[in-house]
């Protein structure tokens, strides 16, 4: 016969959420009841959750740092090993998700596990959207000056990215109107005053750091351009401190190195604003009332309304694409 395990606590008076640590038994593992099933938290205690009749665990449908209540759908289970399956529940609790569980099939495999990088990204990114109230703002930014010099550094030794040079001119432009690098907090505005730039940085087994550039309106292109190699290969090997990802004020995030010609980021918690950098595409243009062809990017900043107005955040993209356009500026 068919059934479901269900989460419970063993205790009748009203409990918070708990919190799933791991599962004690497999998909396929016979099971007695009584048998131990898996270990959670609650009230700052650790426990375990028995099962209440026997048979044999065919999928586990919760993962380990889910949030479970009393009577949440933990797995599904039947009395023969290749027994028929229930139909899993149209909304799991333990997940907490808000996902349609009868849209599993019997081919999908088990929820995996989220390591402690990627369960931290998923809880803030899932916070800053809850939280922040955003708009966006949308240019586009001739980089004919920026491919310049970046040709020309490169003749005298020297190595900028465009993610470098973005760097500069958003901690430049935040000097001409630093309100955007400001947050909102319950008692008000809280303005911030070191230009520090977080840039996002892609690790090899997926996931992503956030390092910070301090400083960054007073530092050399060049500086910043050593400063973000350096802090990225921290990252591959592992090795950034928590003081290099602290700080940040501002965050950029490139995607100019893949097929990406523009998007929106979300902003970080903590920030106010964040801007997003796609690939630089060839594209015919007006100039001076003919066309042309030129090397164009768009750049895409997230605003926290809360704090920021369009018309500030109008001028600040703007303020970014001057600088862009213009990258003698940056040096």
């Amino acid at each position: 016969m068919a059934k479901k395990i269900l989460f419970t606590t063993g205790c009748d008076r009203p409990l918070p959420r708990a919190t799933l640590i791991e599962w004690l038994v497999t998909e396929g593992d016979p099971i007695k009841a009584g048998s131990a099933l898996c270990r959670y938290e609650i009230d700052k205690a650790i426990a375990v959750c028995h099962a209440e009749t026997g048979g044999y665990v065919r999928r586990l449908l919760v993962s380990p740092g889910a949030r479970l209540a009393p009577g949440d759908v933990l797995a599904l289970a039947s009395d023969a090993p290749d027994g028929e399956l229930p139909a899993p529940p149209p909304r799991n609790g333990g997940a907490d998700d808000g996902f349609d569980w009868s849209e599993v099939d019997e081919r999908d495999g088990p929820p995996e596990p989220l390591d402690v990088m990627r369960r931290a990204i998923a809880e803030r990114m899932a916070m800053s959207k809850r939280s922040i109230p955003c708009f966006y703002l949308t240019s586009s930014v001739d980089m004919s000056g920026c491919l310049e010099l970046r040709a020309t550094l490169k003749q005298k030794g020297e190595k900028a990215t465009f993610n470098d040079m973005a760097i500069k001119a958003s901690a430049l432009a935040l000097r001409v109107h630093p309100r955007v690098a400001g947050i909102f907090v319950p008692s008000g505005f809280l303005p911030r005053g070191r230009m520090n730039i977080g840039f996002a940085a892609a690790l090899p087994d997926d996931g992503l750091v956030v390092p910070v550039v301090k400083d960054a309106d007073a530092k050399p292109l060049a500086g910043i351009a050593r400063e973000t190699r350096e802090l990225a290969a921290k990252a591959k090997r592992g090795e950034l401190a928590p003081e290099d990802c602290a700080g940040g004020i501002f965050s950029v995030s490139y995607l100019g190195s893949y097929e990406v010609d523009s998007f929106a980021a979300i902003v970080n918690p903590g920030e106010a604003a964040i801007l997003a950098v796609g690939r630089i595409l060839d594209t015919p243009v007006a100039v001076a009332g003919r066309a042309a062809i030129r090397p164009m990017m768009k750049i895409t900043l997230s605003c926290d309304h809360r704090s920021i107005d369009g018309a500030l955040g109008a001028r600040f993209a703007g303020e970014v694409k001057k600088y862009l356009e213009k990258p003698e500026s940056l040096l």
